[in-house]
Protein backbone atom coordinates (compact mmCIF):
# COMPACT_ATOMS: atom_id res chain seq x y z
CA UNK A 1 0.00 0.00 0.00
CA UNK A 2 1.28 3.61 -0.81
CA UNK A 3 2.06 5.93 1.76
CA UNK A 4 -0.62 8.59 1.98
CA UNK A 5 1.26 11.15 3.19
CA UNK A 6 4.22 11.57 0.76
CA UNK A 7 2.97 9.03 -1.71
CA UNK A 8 7.21 8.03 -2.33
CA UNK A 9 6.99 4.48 -1.04
CA UNK A 10 4.97 1.70 0.27
CA UNK A 11 3.65 1.26 3.97
CA UNK A 12 6.20 -2.41 5.38
CA UNK A 13 4.75 -3.90 8.54
CA UNK A 14 7.15 -3.61 11.68
CA UNK A 15 6.02 -3.89 15.41
CA UNK A 16 6.88 -1.07 17.82
CA UNK A 17 5.95 -0.28 21.63
CA UNK A 18 2.71 2.13 22.35
CA UNK A 19 2.28 3.91 26.00
CA UNK A 20 -1.44 4.04 26.84
CA UNK A 21 -3.27 5.72 30.05
CA UNK A 22 -4.94 3.26 31.84
CA UNK A 23 -6.42 4.49 35.56
CA UNK A 24 -4.85 7.37 35.44
CA UNK A 25 -1.55 5.71 35.29
CA UNK A 26 1.05 5.40 32.21
CA UNK A 27 1.79 1.85 30.51
CA UNK A 28 3.74 0.11 27.85
CA UNK A 29 1.99 -2.15 25.32
CA UNK A 30 5.18 -3.99 23.32
CA UNK A 31 4.67 -5.92 20.21
CA UNK A 32 2.50 -3.76 18.76
CA UNK A 33 1.99 -4.17 14.90
CA UNK A 34 1.62 -1.58 12.41
CA UNK A 35 2.34 -0.19 9.30
CA UNK A 36 5.41 2.05 8.74
CA UNK A 37 6.47 4.10 5.55
CA UNK A 38 9.94 3.49 4.28
CA UNK A 39 10.17 7.08 3.07
CA UNK A 40 8.71 9.27 5.55
CA UNK A 41 8.10 7.29 8.39
CA UNK A 42 4.53 7.27 9.18
CA UNK A 43 2.73 5.37 10.82
CA UNK A 44 -0.87 3.53 10.28
CA UNK A 45 -2.92 1.07 11.75
CA UNK A 46 -5.06 -1.62 9.77
CA UNK A 47 -8.36 -2.15 11.22
CA UNK A 48 -7.15 -5.42 12.31
CA UNK A 49 -4.11 -3.97 14.01
CA UNK A 50 -6.08 -1.64 15.45
CA UNK A 51 -8.94 -4.27 17.19
CA UNK A 52 -5.40 -6.50 18.27
CA UNK A 53 -3.92 -3.07 19.76
CA UNK A 54 -7.43 -2.53 22.03
CA UNK A 55 -7.52 -6.44 23.17
CA UNK A 56 -4.15 -5.62 24.75
CA UNK A 57 -5.43 -2.43 26.37
CA UNK A 58 -8.20 -4.17 27.49
CA UNK A 59 -6.17 -7.17 29.19
CA UNK A 60 -4.06 -4.79 30.50
CA UNK A 61 -6.79 -2.76 32.12
CA UNK A 62 -8.58 -6.16 33.40
CA UNK A 63 -5.01 -7.23 35.26
CA UNK A 64 -4.17 -3.73 36.62
CA UNK A 65 -7.32 -4.25 38.92
CA UNK A 66 -7.01 -6.44 41.64
CA UNK A 67 -9.24 -8.68 42.54
CA UNK A 68 -11.73 -7.93 44.75
CA UNK A 69 -12.43 -9.98 47.94
CA UNK A 70 -15.83 -11.12 49.60
CA UNK A 71 -15.19 -8.53 52.26
CA UNK A 72 -14.58 -5.78 50.18
CA UNK A 73 -17.77 -6.52 48.17
CA UNK A 74 -19.69 -6.41 51.38
CA UNK A 75 -18.19 -3.31 52.43
CA UNK A 76 -19.09 -2.01 48.82
CA UNK A 77 -22.81 -2.14 49.59
CA UNK A 78 -22.53 -0.75 53.06
CA UNK A 79 -20.79 2.46 51.76
CA UNK A 80 -23.32 2.53 49.22
CA UNK A 81 -26.36 1.88 51.48
CA UNK A 82 -27.67 -0.75 48.72
CA UNK A 83 -29.49 -4.28 49.27
CA UNK A 84 -27.99 -6.99 47.39
CA UNK A 85 -31.27 -6.36 44.40
CA UNK A 86 -30.35 -2.55 44.63
CA UNK A 87 -26.18 -3.58 43.51
CA UNK A 88 -27.42 -6.57 40.78
CA UNK A 89 -29.88 -3.88 39.37
CA UNK A 90 -27.12 -1.56 39.17
CA UNK A 91 -24.65 -3.91 37.80
CA UNK A 92 -27.11 -5.83 35.14
CA UNK A 93 -26.48 -8.90 36.86
CA UNK A 94 -28.78 -12.18 38.32
CA UNK A 95 -29.63 -11.51 41.60
CA UNK A 96 -28.04 -14.07 43.06
CA UNK A 97 -24.81 -13.65 41.30
CA UNK A 98 -23.56 -10.65 44.06
CA UNK A 99 -24.28 -12.58 47.19
CA UNK A 100 -21.96 -15.72 46.01
CA UNK A 101 -19.24 -13.47 45.53
CA UNK A 102 -19.90 -11.57 48.98
CA UNK A 103 -20.24 -15.29 50.66
CA UNK A 104 -16.85 -16.32 48.42
CA UNK A 105 -18.50 -19.44 46.76
CA UNK A 106 -17.55 -18.38 43.27
CA UNK A 107 -14.96 -15.96 42.33
CA UNK A 108 -15.42 -12.37 41.13
CA UNK A 109 -15.18 -12.59 36.93
CA UNK A 110 -12.38 -9.94 35.51
CA UNK A 111 -14.76 -8.36 33.43
CA UNK A 112 -17.05 -8.10 36.19
CA UNK A 113 -14.28 -7.21 38.62
CA UNK A 114 -13.46 -4.51 36.52
CA UNK A 115 -17.30 -3.01 36.19
CA UNK A 116 -17.28 -3.11 40.12
CA UNK A 117 -14.08 -1.19 39.94
CA UNK A 118 -15.26 1.52 37.38
CA UNK A 119 -17.96 1.81 40.13
CA UNK A 120 -16.30 2.25 43.16
CA UNK A 121 -14.40 4.82 41.46
CA UNK A 122 -17.38 7.15 40.92
CA UNK A 123 -17.25 7.44 44.64
CA UNK A 124 -14.85 9.16 46.97
CA UNK A 125 -16.13 7.44 49.96
CA UNK A 126 -15.95 3.97 48.67
CA UNK A 127 -12.37 4.69 46.84
CA UNK A 128 -11.22 5.87 50.52
CA UNK A 129 -12.27 2.44 52.07
CA UNK A 130 -11.69 -0.05 49.57
CA UNK A 131 -8.50 1.49 47.41
CA UNK A 132 -5.33 1.42 49.49
CA UNK A 133 -3.50 3.86 48.18
CA UNK A 134 -6.44 6.05 47.54
CA UNK A 135 -6.51 5.26 51.55
CA UNK A 136 -2.90 6.25 51.89
CA UNK A 137 -3.39 9.69 50.71
CA UNK A 138 -6.85 10.43 52.23
CA UNK A 139 -4.97 9.44 55.27
CA UNK A 140 -2.09 11.68 54.56
CA UNK A 141 -3.87 14.92 53.52
CA UNK A 142 -5.78 14.73 57.08
CA UNK A 143 -3.07 14.23 59.36
CA UNK A 144 -1.85 17.38 57.57
CA UNK A 145 -5.00 18.94 58.31
CA UNK A 146 -5.27 17.69 61.71
CA UNK A 147 -1.91 16.54 63.39
CA UNK A 148 -1.11 20.31 64.65
CA UNK A 149 -4.89 20.20 65.79
CA UNK A 150 -5.43 17.50 67.88
CA UNK A 151 -4.51 17.61 71.87
CA UNK A 152 -4.91 13.74 71.93
CA UNK A 153 -4.30 10.18 70.26
CA UNK A 154 -8.23 9.70 70.40
CA UNK A 155 -8.80 13.28 69.12
CA UNK A 156 -6.82 12.76 66.22
CA UNK A 157 -8.09 9.79 65.06
CA UNK A 158 -11.41 10.97 65.52
CA UNK A 159 -10.91 13.51 63.52
CA UNK A 160 -8.79 11.41 60.82
CA UNK A 161 -11.43 8.95 60.46
CA UNK A 162 -14.52 11.67 60.13
CA UNK A 163 -12.19 13.46 57.17
CA UNK A 164 -11.91 10.60 55.01
CA UNK A 165 -14.98 8.74 55.67
CA UNK A 166 -12.66 5.34 56.54
CA UNK A 167 -15.29 3.51 58.22
CA UNK A 168 -14.56 1.85 62.08
CA UNK A 169 -14.17 -1.86 60.90
CA UNK A 170 -11.18 -0.70 58.42
CA UNK A 171 -9.42 1.19 61.04
CA UNK A 172 -10.03 -1.83 63.72
CA UNK A 173 -8.92 -4.13 60.74
CA UNK A 174 -5.19 -2.27 60.15
CA UNK A 175 -4.16 -1.53 63.86
CA UNK A 176 -5.67 -4.96 65.14
CA UNK A 177 -8.18 -3.84 67.62
CA UNK A 178 -12.18 -4.57 68.45
CA UNK A 179 -14.65 -2.30 67.82
CA UNK A 180 -14.72 -1.39 72.04
CA UNK A 181 -11.37 -0.37 72.16
CA UNK A 182 -11.15 1.69 69.23
CA UNK A 183 -13.87 3.31 71.13
CA UNK A 184 -11.71 3.71 74.06
CA UNK A 185 -8.68 4.98 72.41
CA UNK A 186 -11.21 7.60 70.79
CA UNK A 187 -12.39 8.56 73.98
CA UNK A 188 -8.89 8.53 75.89
CA UNK A 189 -10.12 5.69 77.99
CA UNK A 190 -7.58 3.00 77.13
CA UNK A 191 -4.34 3.48 79.46
CA UNK A 192 -1.18 3.09 77.71
CA UNK A 193 -0.35 0.11 79.24
CA UNK A 194 -3.17 -1.28 78.11
CA UNK A 195 -2.40 -0.51 74.16
CA UNK A 196 0.33 -2.96 73.00
CA UNK A 197 3.43 -2.37 71.67
CA UNK A 198 2.03 -3.91 68.10
CA UNK A 199 -0.94 -1.69 68.23
CA UNK A 200 0.92 1.25 68.86
CA UNK A 201 3.44 0.21 66.23
CA UNK A 202 -0.21 -0.24 63.82
CA UNK A 203 -1.46 3.41 64.65
CA UNK A 204 2.24 5.03 64.05
CA UNK A 205 2.14 3.19 60.26
CA UNK A 206 -1.21 3.20 59.70
CA UNK A 207 -1.81 7.23 60.29
CA UNK A 208 1.58 8.54 59.06
CA UNK A 209 2.93 9.28 62.32
CA UNK A 210 6.60 9.61 63.63
CA UNK A 211 7.58 8.28 67.16
CA UNK A 212 7.92 12.04 67.95
CA UNK A 213 3.96 12.10 67.01
CA UNK A 214 3.15 9.57 69.04
CA UNK A 215 4.85 10.45 72.10
CA UNK A 216 3.40 13.16 72.20
CA UNK A 217 -0.33 12.66 71.79
CA UNK A 218 0.10 9.68 74.33
CA UNK A 219 1.48 12.15 77.17
CA UNK A 220 -1.94 14.32 76.01
CA UNK A 221 -3.82 10.91 76.68
CA UNK A 222 -1.99 10.56 79.86
CA UNK A 223 -2.62 14.29 81.76
CA UNK A 224 -6.10 13.63 80.21
CA UNK A 225 -7.18 10.24 81.91
CA UNK A 226 -4.78 12.23 84.97
CA UNK A 227 -7.95 14.83 84.90
CA UNK A 228 -11.15 12.30 85.31
CA UNK A 229 -12.06 12.48 88.63
CA UNK A 230 -12.39 16.30 87.89
CA UNK A 231 -15.33 15.83 85.56
CA UNK A 232 -18.79 14.78 87.20
CA UNK A 233 -21.72 13.08 85.24
CA UNK A 234 -23.52 16.19 85.53
CA UNK A 235 -21.11 18.25 83.42
CA UNK A 236 -21.51 15.05 80.46
CA UNK A 237 -23.97 15.79 78.23
CA UNK A 238 -26.21 13.27 77.72
CA UNK A 239 -29.79 12.73 76.05
CA UNK A 240 -30.21 9.00 75.60
CA UNK A 241 -30.14 6.40 77.91
CA UNK A 242 -29.15 2.82 78.42
CA UNK A 243 -25.79 1.89 75.93
CA UNK A 244 -26.46 4.36 73.52
CA UNK A 245 -26.64 6.72 76.37
CA UNK A 246 -23.35 5.61 78.40
CA UNK A 247 -21.21 6.09 75.03
CA UNK A 248 -22.48 9.71 74.79
CA UNK A 249 -21.35 10.41 78.17
CA UNK A 250 -18.00 8.66 77.35
CA UNK A 251 -17.60 11.06 74.49
CA UNK A 252 -18.97 14.40 76.02
CA UNK A 253 -16.73 13.62 79.19
CA UNK A 254 -13.67 12.70 77.21
CA UNK A 255 -14.51 16.32 74.70
CA UNK A 256 -14.74 18.49 77.78
CA UNK A 257 -11.29 16.87 79.51
CA UNK A 258 -10.14 17.78 76.26
CA UNK A 259 -10.75 21.37 75.71
CA UNK A 260 -9.45 21.51 79.69
CA UNK A 261 -5.99 20.04 78.94
CA UNK A 262 -6.11 22.33 76.08
CA UNK A 263 -6.56 25.76 77.22
CA UNK A 264 -5.11 24.30 80.83
CA UNK A 265 -1.39 26.18 81.68
CA UNK A 266 -0.36 22.67 84.10
CA UNK A 267 2.68 23.70 85.54
CA UNK A 268 3.48 19.01 86.13
CA UNK A 269 3.56 17.25 82.40
CA UNK A 270 3.13 13.97 82.06
CA UNK A 271 6.05 11.73 80.38
CA UNK A 272 5.98 8.82 79.02
CA UNK A 273 8.12 5.86 79.75
CA UNK A 274 10.74 6.09 77.47
CA UNK A 275 11.43 2.16 77.27
CA UNK A 276 7.87 1.89 75.88
CA UNK A 277 9.18 4.22 73.08
CA UNK A 278 12.17 2.34 72.34
CA UNK A 279 10.07 -0.94 72.02
CA UNK A 280 7.99 0.83 69.60
CA UNK A 281 10.77 2.02 67.64
CA UNK A 282 12.24 -1.71 67.93
CA UNK A 283 9.21 -3.03 66.68
CA UNK A 284 8.69 -0.55 64.09
CA UNK A 285 12.59 -1.67 62.55
CA UNK A 286 11.84 -5.05 62.89
CA UNK A 287 8.97 -4.96 60.77
CA UNK A 288 10.85 -2.64 58.25
CA UNK A 289 13.58 -5.46 58.43
CA UNK A 290 11.87 -8.27 57.50
CA UNK A 291 10.09 -6.21 55.26
CA UNK A 292 6.15 -6.96 56.97
CA UNK A 293 3.13 -5.03 56.11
Amino acid sequence: MICTNCFNAEYEPITVTKDVVINGRQHTIHGVECNKCSSCGDIIFTHQQSLALDKKRINLEFSSKPALTAQQLKLLRKILNMSLEDVCDLLHIGKNSYGRWERGEVEISPSMNLLVHQLIERFPEAKANLIESEMTAEIEKAKERYLSNSISLGEFIRNVTKATKILPDIICDKIGLKAADLDRIENNELALEDIPVKVAVNILKEFHLTTDNLRQLLENTMMINSLRGKVSLVHARQTKYGKEGLSQQAKSINKILERYVMEGDFTEKRTINPEYIKKVGNYLKDMDRIGRP
